[in-house]
């Protein structure tokens, strides 16, 4: 078995797979080909081309704060519907890339999560087949994964700097955000607002903060589910800090702090995602039902930022 080594988004990707010439640098195309041939009898070539390039998104997305793991069971789809010990009422696409990595945290090597190639479709405790009608597809910590048939892996996949594929938002698209949200601002008061985001965005077990158009009503009307503070002018330093607990930190377009470890309200609302967390949920509640202007900065623990406000669909940085 080869150690095989080759260019991934930039960082390498090293990758090992069974092959007559052994320690040979090829390729990341070859690696594919490899695996494209390996479950060309389950899949046509196109799907299991879409399918390696999804995987190696897969390895490196955290779900929250845990390591990366989970088992896959990819079979046809005439067989997923029929070895199901737990099926999901409505599937899951795999262009639903934080559902699907939700759905892998549950799974391990002896409760497989069922794909189709397609569709992640429920879960099932059946044996992986010595036959070629189902192969598997085990996630590792630091962006690894393996493709394996009766228990022996065929291909391996190491993908280095995995925690760099999580990347915050850009400058150019908060203030975009901004604008769109409240209008012109002053350009001190943008580049105060940038200066805290980008501080609060590395924050490694995530945050919420609210820039709100009315910042110093809302602490008042929060005031039983929050700590109030005397209005003042964040620094980074402090909103490294601020942010470190539970809760929301509420600005205003000034970057003035009316309130610190809120917790936001809102009735539910038709823009809720089943595969994200509280502080994602409660952030759209709570803009779709604002009176003010408000845009709600959602730091991830996967390390994804997500900028949520009235009326559109929430951005958020890429995978």
């Amino acid at each position: 078995m080869g150690i095989l080594q080759l260019p991934f988004f930039g960082r390498q990707q090293t990758t090992r797979e069974n092959a007559e010439t052994e320690g040979v640098i090829t390729p990341r195309s070859t690696v594919q080909q490899g695996f494209v041939k390996a479950i060309g009898g389950l899949f046509p070539v196109e799907v299991a081309s879409e399918l390696f390039q999804f995987f190696n998104r897969m390895a490196v997305l955290r779900y929250e704060e845990a390591a990366n793991s989970g088992c896959l069971l990819l079979c046809r789809p005439e067989l997923a519907r029929t070895i199901l010990n737990l099926s999901f009422g409505t599937p899951f696409d795999l262009t639903d890339t934080r559902g699907v990595r939700k759905m892998l945290q549950i799974s391990d090597q002896q409760l497989h999560v069922v794909c189709d190639g397609r569709r992640l479709h429920g879960f099932t405790t059946m044996a992986p087949s010595e036959s070629a009608e189902t192969m598997v597809i085990q996630f590792h910590p630091h962006g690894m994964w393996e493709l394996k048939q009766a228990g022996r892996v065929v291909i391996e996949v190491q993908l280095s700097d995995a925690a760099a594929a999580c990347t915050g938002i850009t400058e150019e698209r908060f203030f975009a955000s901004v604008r769109q949200v409240f209008g012109e601002l002053p350009c001190a008061n943008r580049q105060q607002l940038w200066n805290l985001i980008s501080v609060a965005q590395h924050q490694l077990r995530g945050t919420n903060v609210l820039i709100s158009a009315n910042a110093r009503a809302e602490a008042e009307r929060l005031t039983t589910q929050e700590t109030r503070v005397t209005p003042a002018v964040l620094t980074p330093m402090l909103m490294e800090r601020l942010t470190s607990i539970d809760g929301t930190v509420i600005i205003d377009t000034g970057g003035v702090c009316h309130a610190i470890g809120a917790i936001l309200d809102g009735p539910a609302t038709d823009r809720g995602d089943r595969t994200r967390g509280g502080r994602f949920n409660s952030a759209l509640m709570y803009v779709d039902s604002s009176p003010y202007p408000s845009l709600i900065v959602v730091i991830s623990q996967n390390g994804t930022v997500d900028l949520v406000c009235a009326g559109r669909r929430p951005e958020n940085a890429p995978l």
